[in-house]
């Protein structure tokens, strides 16, 4: 099971835009190696539809670079929203006991394996996925940047509003 606090650590480098979140067993119906950005994943509302249904979730991080990721159960507390002022809250549901997490730029050649160091083991079910972060030390996105992805279990997927593709930047930077 989940551990309420600290859990996986991961680092990831993108050259793309975004960060790509999914469990393979929901995306069984995606040919390995399909163009699933460009064909699924490029219009805001195709993005708005599958990050609402929780297949295929992704954040824009704004810029490629390299990531601290740190997955965390439950919910973020106050003072942690404080020093991460940065979020977001999005849904994905879990199958096959896995989550995958690439570059989002991976979603071009659609993959059917994942490195086990971008594999975050989590029981299968529904998921309240809580993002935050912020600006790097050295002022400049994705310079070794430090993103906390917090997930809650649910009993269904929750209710989401986005109707394009969530942006992890300030509201100023868009």
């Amino acid at each position: 099971s989940f551990p309420t606090r600290r859990s996986s650590d991961l680092q990831l480098s993108t050259s793309g835009p975004g960060i790509a979140l999914f469990s393979p067993g929901m995306t069984t119906g995606i040919p390995e190696g399909s163009n699933f950005l460009m064909e699924e994943f490029v219009r805001p509302e195709d993005i708005g539809r599958h990050v609402r249904a929780g297949d295929v979730t992704a954040f824009c991080t704004g810029s490629p670079g390299n990531y601290h990721l740190r997955f965390l159960g439950g919910y973020p507390d106050e003072e942690t929203g404080g020093e991460y002022p940065v979020a977001l809250r999005l849904g994905v549901e879990i199958r096959g006991g896995e989550i995958w997490v690439t570059d989002l730029f991976w979603l071009s050649d659609f993959p059917k394996s994942c490195p086990p160091d971008q594999v975050v083991k989590l029981p299968d079910g529904f998921y309240h996925v809580t993002v935050l972060t912020r600006k790097p030390e050295s002022g400049r996105w994705g310079d070794d940047q430090t993103i906390l992805i917090y997930l809650q279990p649910l009993p269904e997927m929750p209710q989401l509003m986005w109707q394009g593709a969530p942006l992890l930047l300030p509201s100023e930077e868009w």
